[in-house]
């Protein structure tokens, strides 16, 4: 014997995909700058990198930000809103993800370079992987002089050159020495600096070139600014 029940008949709709789920969510990116800090791009997505405790839920879903803690870490046209830069509502909008340049900016070229006036420069910032900043100091004595890059922030990574100069045509001599490793390799305050010499002569000028030689993806660098002080004696 059969039994025939009546009345409508309901299918339960299959369930979706937990991957199809997940890729629709997804923030996309092209490499680990479109990404939070404890994420990483993997197939064109941003997802936990692995490392250490597991982020929040849906952190790796949200693009990333600059953090700030005042309007001075944020580039012009942002301001610093919930330790988050933002844009200031003004056109055109700015990229608020990318660092401010710092005071002794414009000083990417020997004539442009900033003077050393005697004390240490502090706060220099490399805002974009590549920055180069040179400074323009007058020798009064022969001596060995000593040129360091020192206080470093956030992990740069520096080569610190010195030059012989001419100051009336504004022309670069000859490079009298340079260095991009640190002068060892303890993690203790001591180690972490760059430090190079070079015999200078009375009445001369030289150029001191600090470069950033960070390599970095191509995109907005969001992360915290690397930066150091300068000095020389």
């Amino acid at each position: 014997m059969f039994v025939v029940g009546c009345g409508p008949v309901e299918e339960s709709a299959p369930s979706e995909e937990p991957s199809v789920q997940e890729s629709g969510l997804a923030l996309a990116c092209a490499n680990s700058l479109g990404c939070r800090d404890v994420c990483a791009c993997q197939n064109g997505f941003c997802v936990p990198d692995g490392f250490g405790p597991p982020p929040p839920d849906g952190l790796c879903d949200t693009p990333p930000v600059r953090a700030c803690a005042t309007g001075s870490d944020c580039a012009s046209g942002c301001n610093c809103v919930g330790n988050v830069c933002v844009n200031d509502g003004f056109s055109p909008p700015a990229n608020c993800l990318v660092a401010p340049p710092d005071a002794y900016e414009s000083d990417n070229t020997h004539t442009s370079a900033s003077s050393y006036m005697g004390t240490p420069q502090l706060k220099h910032t490399s805002h974009r992987a590549g920055d180069t900043d040179w400074a323009l100091v007058a020798t009064p004595v022969n001596q060995v002089m000593t040129v360091e890059a020192y206080n470093l922030r956030n992990g740069p990574q520096l080569r610190v050159e010195i030059y012989a100069y001419n100051y009336a045509t504004r022309t670069l001599g000859a490079r009298l020495s340079s260095t991009q490793s640190l002068v060892c390799s303890l993690l203790t305050p001591s180690c972490q600096l760059y430090r190079t010499t070079a015999n200078v002569t009375a009445g001369s000028v030289y150029a001191v070139k600090v470069t950033d030689w960070r390599s970095v993806p191509t995109g907005s660098d969001w992360h915290p600014t690397p930066g150091y002080d300068l000095k020389m004696y």
